[in-house]
């Protein structure tokens, strides 16, 4: 258990990564290459035309609707290229490694509770990333056997699924800019928000 300095410290760090200021997202990597990295790992997609969003400032840098990269989602999900193919990334990498080390297992579905949104962030008036597509939340797995993992329920709890989880977020944060978790604060208890904004924050 931390101790409450080094707890008060974290909260503070979180606050200010939830409180960052609003962006025009600049990714260095062009769309058209991103795309193809999409394609070139058949990540399952399609591009859309967002239209004029109803806040001006909610601009998502070559959106797609991905409906699976390597495994599916529970449902599609709107997003930028990029942050498909950091997720597609983060799946092959590392998270069907640590599901076969720590439950035996592969993961054969993500579930999310949303990725784009154009939205403040809780509490806040700044944009949350979910609003440039940079966003997502990750609320548990389906795994090769049939079995679940969720965020709400096994974070907290002893045993595989507990330890799948933290193994799981803490590589979360070599992929994604800020990675938060139940242990962030209570907006997160029953999910991983993971993004690519410029601010860099592990709270796992």
């Amino acid at each position: 258990m931390l101790r409450p300095i080094f707890r008060a410290v974290l909260l503070v760090l979180v606050a200010a990564a939830l409180a960052a200021c609003g962006h025009t997202p600049t990714p260095t990597e062009s769309a058209a290459a991103c795309l193809a990295d999409l394609d070139a790992h058949d990540v399952v997609y399609r591009p859309l035309d967002m239209g004029e969003p109803k806040d001006p400032r909610c601009r998502v840098p070559a959106p797609i609707k991905l409906s699976r990269i390597d495994v599916r989602l529970n449902r599609p999900a709107t997003m930028s290229c990029f942050l498909a193919d950091k997720l597609d990334a983060f799946e092959r990498g590392a998270l069907q490694k640590l599901a076969m080390q720590d439950l035996g297992h592969s993961v054969v579905r993500i579930d999310h509770l949303g990725a784009y949104s154009c939205r403040a962030v809780s509490g806040h008036d700044k944009l949350s990333e979910h609003a440039y597509g940079l966003a997502i939340d990750i609320s548990g797995f389906r795994l090769s056997d049939g079995t679940s993992v969720s965020v709400e329920r096994d974070w907290a709890r002893s045993g595989a699924k507990s330890t799948f989880l933290h193994h799981a977020a803490r590589a979360a944060c070599g992929y994604f800019s800020v990675v938060l978790t139940p242990d962030s604060n209570a907006d997160h208890f029953n999910h991983f928000h993971l993004d690519l904004g410029p601010s860099r924050l592990c709270s796992v």
